[in-house]
């Protein structure tokens, strides 16, 4: 009989994430990197990440919002904003979750599934897209993404 088993890969930084969201301002998107899943010429069955955000003083909404924008080719990427503050375009952007931030100057955690966020399949390519809905902006330090892909192997 096969059977099947899911591996979890090597958690990974993502490169200049940290530094896109340290002092990012509120209510302001920002790429914080792409993540190419067909790298190896075979898309994952999905891709954990996890977001690491350190707040100033929050008021209002007290979250960031992770978003996605897919793509085929890892060129043309699918609408919505990814920097300033303009949010006529957010519903075009696909939500991945959402970050709670209710205690000042303390790093929260929180793993998303992109594969969920899209309906159970992979693109070729995402590009992460968040947005600070703090009321203030985010610490200089302590921020950061991470990423780890989840394949399957049959036995």
């Amino acid at each position: 009989m096969t059977t099947a088993k899911l591996n979890q890969g090597t958690r990974t930084q993502l490169s200049g994430a940290a530094a896109a969201l340290n002092s990012l301002a509120s209510a302001t998107y920002v790429v914080l990197g792409t993540i190419t899943h067909n790298s190896s010429g075979k898309v994952p069955l999905d891709c954990l990440v996890e977001l690491a955000v350190t707040p100033g003083t929050v008021s209002g909404n007290k979250q960031v919002v992770l978003f996605a924008q897919m793509s085929l080719d890892g060129t043309n990427f699918s609408t919505g904003p990814t920097s300033g503050t303009t949010t006529t375009d957010e519903p075009d952007l696909i939500l991945i979750g959402v970050l709670p931030l209710n205690s000042n100057s303390t790093v929260q955690r929180r793993l998303f599934s992109l594969a969920n966020a899209y309906g159970g399949v992979l693109p070729y390519a995402s590009k992460l897209i968040a947005k600070n809905d703090t009321g203030a902006a985010l610490n200089s330090s302590g921020n950061d993404v991470y990423t780890s892909d989840i394949t399957g192997d049959l036995a």
